[in-house]
């Protein structure tokens, strides 16, 4: 966990001392349900003909689980208008429980993510956003007492404001640890919450 907390600051140095100015847009989502709390704050950066994703997310389970990730991706529009398609990392720490077992998360895992914006679209002008990622860490990519690691999130929001969404997430996460009995941990669960513009 040690490593983990310097690439934190890290990245959001990096995050936020890159030229504002640059800035696509920034957006924030806070969302939970009757055991979890689920947050995430994404800052999108024109680069070259592309853009970068940068994101922090925070996860926190009453059932002894909590976690954080840090995602870098570049993204670009692919196929049709509306559709935009990205890939690039995940890093991932934190701790989970089970029982008698308890182990930490820390992993480097590689994400394949798609968006797709009816309000672009040219069929159907909705301001409806459906977005997913797949996100898997191997036993090479796995520290700790990690062994694999495995997350796919969904989301779907229905922009109400100009600055304001209603926001429906599920979240399927399954990590196999290697410390004492070889465990597993695997989750799947959904939320409602908000997600604000800027």
């Amino acid at each position: 966990m040690k490593k983990f907390a310097i690439v934190i600051p890290a990245f959001v140095i990096l995050l936020f001392c890159t030229n504002v100015s640059m800035a696509d847009d920034f957006s924030f989502r806070l969302s939970a349900n009757q055991n979890a709390l689920d947050s995430e704050f994404i800052g999108l950066f024109d680069v070259a003909d592309s853009q970068l994703m940068g994101s922090i997310a925070g996860f926190y389970d009453t059932d002894d689980y909590k976690m954080i990730s840090l995602n870098a991706l570049i993204v670009d529009e692919v196929f049709c208008d509306g559709f935009t398609g990205g890939l690039g990392f995940r890093g991932a720490g934190g701790e989970a429980e089970k029982i008698n077992n308890d182990g930490d998360i820390l992993n480097l895992g590689f994400v394949c993510y798609a968006n797709y914006d009816l309000s672009k679209s040219t069929i159907n002008q909705y301001p409806i956003t459906f977005s997913s990622s797949f996100c898997f860490a191997p036993e090479p990519l796995s520290f700790v007492d990690t062994k694999y690691f495995m997350e796919v999130l969904a989301e779907c929001s229905w922009k109400v404001l100009d600055q304001a969404a209603l926001v429906a997430n599920y979240r399927y996460i399954k990590i196999k640890f290697k410390n004492h009995t070889n465990w597993k941990k695997s989750d799947n669960a959904g939320y409602i919450g908000l997600r604000f513009l800027f």
